[in-house]
């Protein structure tokens, strides 16, 4: 198709790494969960489990459930509110807020789920925040990902996307909002987890081909991501048609 073929979100490197992640994710927690009878199935923002959840505790257990880990033992404590902002001293301007949404720890024995409560006023940010930290919890004793312990974080998102909250990820992952203070307006901007938006787009393309899934989601993702979405969905549908069978033989070495 030359100039004309699908093209993808991310460039060809990324891709090839997400691939390599979702192998890596295959070759350990995939195979173990078939033999259990557990498959990722994609989570929507409809599902009955998270619309009936009205604290942090139900929200949690629905995403853990949903996400086939009802069976492992996680404590979740409520983490101290995010702090108050410091805007920049200009009158119109944008400012970036990263602090942690969620943290993963082991305290003694035990996994460890902190959360922000402010987050109960985003419940499906909450919700990315949870799926996050559970494949962290899937992921803790597995090694290094495709390219090292420097991506560890940015293979825990790609294992919330396999687990199936892809939709969730990609739209929380840049939020923006107005703020007016004391005299000061503007935008402010939110990133949250590690990947960006292309990249979870993109590995919620590779998901959905890899599983098979027939799925019309378009409504419940972000308007702007569903164009890159279908073209990353068109990519692989065009260049990897046998994208399952790639993810199964392909060589992690080269990524170690």
């Amino acid at each position: 198709m030359g100039l004309f073929g699908p093209k993808l979100p991310v460039d060809r490197e990324e891709f090839d790494w997400l691939l390599a992640c979702f192998a890596w994710l295959h070759s350990t927690i995939g195979r173990r969960d078939r033999k259990i009878g557990y498959q990722p199935t994609l989570v929507l923002p409809s599902d009955a489990a998270l619309l009936g959840a009205s604290t942090a505790r139900e929200l949690f257990d629905a995403t853990k459930r949903l996400a086939g880990l009802e069976q492992w033992h996680c404590e979740l404590v409520k983490g101290d509110a995010r702090t108050d902002v410091e805007y920049p001293g200009l009158a119109v301007g944008e400012y970036s807020n990263d602090q942690a949404l969620g943290t993963f720890s082991i305290e003694g024995n035990a996994p460890v789920i902190h959360y922000n409560p402010q987050l109960l006023n985003k419940p499906h940010q909450l919700v990315a925040t949870f799926a996050h930290e559970l494949a962290h919890l899937l992921i803790n004793d597995l090694g290094d990902p495709p390219g090292g312990p420097d991506l560890h974080e940015h293979a825990t998102d790609c294992a919330a996307v396999y687990l199936g909250f892809g939709i969730f990820l990609a739209n929380g992952a840049r939020n923006f909002s107005q703020f007016q203070d004391s005299g000061m307006h503007g935008w402010q901007s939110e990133a949250a987890g590690y990947l960006s938006e292309n990249a979870l787009v993109t590995a919620l393309a590779i998901f959905i081909c890899h599983f098979h899934m027939e799925a019309e989601f378009g409504p419940y993702l972000k308007a702007y991501l569903r164009k890159d979405y279908k073209a990353a969905h068109r990519y692989i549908a065009r260049k990897h048609p046998n994208i399952s069978d790639e993810i199964d033989k392909l060589d992690l070495a080269v990524w170690s």
